[in-house]
């Protein structure tokens, strides 16, 4: 077996342990800059005064209620400014944001209070910009737990591992199945699997943390794994069709 510090495989030639050290050290150094750039290479950082980021974004709202077939307007109001502008915030990727710019964004709050709109408006706006701009960016898929569930079932946790998405109503999908006489956790497992390759996710939810760590949600374990891949915002206030 060969002396591990007289070993003779680098090009320095190092023969003691403070030299295999520093180089040891500059070899992470160099993957920890390479994991940094690849963030980075993931996240488009979008330049706009925030006047225009409001205007840009009610225009995106609008678009997703004309899908709906709805009629009414979409208002920034006293209600959802304040999170609107952490969205701000955040897709401009300025150090004002108030949680980490390397996690999600996990909007919570009552049902019918804006959430869905809100983060639909996100990713509409999001995936406008990169395609009108043609950048090389991944785009935002917008899907509800459910729907999400259904096709994991169809297909597996690896086909959606990588792929960015908005997660709608996180936390109302059922938490196993039972699969040729197995029960499986479907979500938990794509979660864990998110995790593991740090994919970005967004969501919404009427949960909050404590609620998604529970036993009868995710349990503890994925929800440390939640806690580490989502800013939690909350949107306060009830329905807004009351």
């Amino acid at each position: 077996m060969k002396d591990f510090q007289n070993a003779n495989t680098s090009p320095q030639k190092a023969t003691s342990t403070n030299q295999w050290f520093d180089l040891c050290m500059d070899a992470l150094k160099n993957n920890f800059a390479g994991e940094r750039k690849k963030n980075a290479a993931a996240r488009f950082p979008f330049h706009f005064g925030y006047d225009d980021f409001k205007a840009l974004f009610c225009q995106s709202a609008e678009v997703i209620l004309a899908r709906r077939h709805e009629q009414c307007n979409f208002v920034i109001d006293a209600k959802n400014e304040p999170v609107i502008a952490q969205i701000y915030l955040y897709m401009t990727m300025s150090e004002k944001f108030c949680g980490d710019l390397q996690k999600g964004v996990m909007l919570v709050g009552k049902y019918g209070s804006g959430k869905t709109i809100i983060m639909q408006a996100m990713a509409e706006l999001h995936n406008t910009i990169i395609l009108t701009l043609q950048a090389p960016y991944p785009l935002l898929r917008f899907i509800k737990s459910a729907e999400l569930l259904k096709n994991l079932i169809e297909k597996s946790e690896t086909d959606f591992s990588r792929k960015s998405l908005v997660i709608d109503e996180f936390g109302r999908e059922p938490k196993q199945i039972m699969e040729y006489g197995n029960l499986k956790s479907p979500m938990i497992e794509l979660l864990c699997e998110r995790y593991d390759k740090g994919t970005l996710t967004h969501g919404t939810s009427n949960f909050t943390l404590d609620t998604l760590s529970g036993e009868n949600q995710y349990g503890k374990m994925t929800g440390d794994r939640i806690k580490s891949m989502f800013n939690f915002i909350e949107l306060k206030g009830e329905s807004r069709s009351t």
